[in-house]
Formats: C-alpha cells, structure tokens, sequence
C-alpha cells in the first residue's frame, strides 16, 4: 500500500491482519531494506490476529554488500524517515486499538526514534541488536514499555544491556531485556549470522510482550 506524508513523499508499505484488529504493529526493515522475512515476521503476526505493516524506508532499495548497505543508510535523511515513521503509525490508528512498533538494527534505531517523536501514538517499542539512542535527557519522552534484544557476540555487549537497564530504571521505565549466544542479524534467514533457534525464541518473547503490554 502506498502512503504519501505530509510533505508529499511517497513510500510503500506492506499491510496485512484484519482491519478490525485492536493490536498492531509497524515494523521497520535493517539496514538491508524491505525483505521476505520481515514480510513474514508481518504474516505470522497477522495470522495472530494483529494488523501488521512493514515500511520501506529504502524506497524499494537493496545493497548487495555491507558497505553499499552502510552507505546508503548514513545516506538516509531522518526528518524524511520520521516523517514516513509518523505517516505509517497515523494510518495505523484505530479507536480502541494499541499499536507496537519493531525494528532490526537500523530498524531497531528507527522504532526508538518514532517513540520519540511519536510518544503518543505508540504502546510498546521492541528493539533488536541495535544501537542505543535512549539517555538521561531524553528518556522522559519514553511513554511505553520496551522490550531490548541484544547479541551477545557484540562487542558492545554486555555494557549496552547494563547501561540501558541502569536507565530504565533510574527513569521508572518498563524494559524487559533478553540476550542470545548469536551473531547480530540472528534473525535474518539469508545472512550467514543467522540462529534459528535463537530466532524462535526471540520470536516467542517478542510476542508474549506484545500480548501483555497491547492487551
């Protein structure tokens, strides 16, 4: 489904789950744009009875290497991104339905910056492998709870888990946090990082979340 935002830029979607749903969720592609399996991630929530929508944020986009991928995301304008963010999650409201947004990586970076600039629209946030925007000056705007899924071969782990449990709770925020034994991108089936077990079980914690805080 095409949308078009305020400011007349056009980007697609992928909308499926019944229109009467009381739950959704915006989902947002990494940084290897619109693919298969966020489609399906969208399916399977569907078929739970949510109403799912994947943005492509890349404009029909796919690098065919990490530093075309790395490219083209820092290539990226965010006001133009937000704007697309806050079109998608306004067609995506309905009277008495919650909304959840998701994102991978740079997906992940995207969903913290709608409940920034959206804190409103949104009732759950779910974040993987990704980087931190959240901090003391901005925490305040956080308006839902969050679920943080982090890669335990980063680098960056586990002091990103810590750091962001440590400030949760100094703000009096709801995070719920799980790590795997996995690569970043476990999640992608195509990518050699991925863990189908690891997958699954994200998957199962990334619903049950999404039931408890949209009920």
């Amino acid at each position: 489904m095409e949308l078009t935002t305020p400011e007349g830029e056009i980007f697609e979607t992928y909308i499926v789950g019944p229109e009467q749903a009381i739950k959704a969720v915006l989902i947002i592609h990494d940084w290897w744009g619109l693919l298969d399996y966020n489609r399906d991630w969208a399916n399977q929530l569907a078929d739970l009875g949510y109403q799912a929508m994947v943005i492509d944020l890349y404009n029909g986009y796919h690098p065919t290497n990490v530093k075309e991928a790395g490219e083209y995301m820092r290539s990226l304008d965010q006001n133009r991104n937000n704007r697309k963010v806050q079109t998608a999650l306004t067609a995506l409201q309905a009277p008495n339905r919650k909304v959840a947004v998701l994102g991978w990586s740079f997906g992940g970076v995207q969903a913290q910056q709608a409940v920034l600039q959206n804190p409103n629209l949104i009732n759950a946030v779910v974040c993987f492998y990704c980087r931190i925007l959240l901090d003391k000056h901005n925490i305040k705007i956080l308006n839902c709870p969050m679920l943080a899924i982090f890669s335990e071969t980063e680098r960056t782990w586990p002091d990103k888990q810590v750091s962001l449990e440590h400030l949760m709770s100094e703000a009096n925020k709801i995070l719920l946090c799980h790590s795997y034994d996995a690569d970043h991108g476990f999640v992608y089936p195509d990518s050699p990082h991925y863990d189908n077990d690891a997958c699954e079980e994200a998957k199962k914690v990334t619903v049950a979340f999404l039931e408890k805080t949209l009920a």
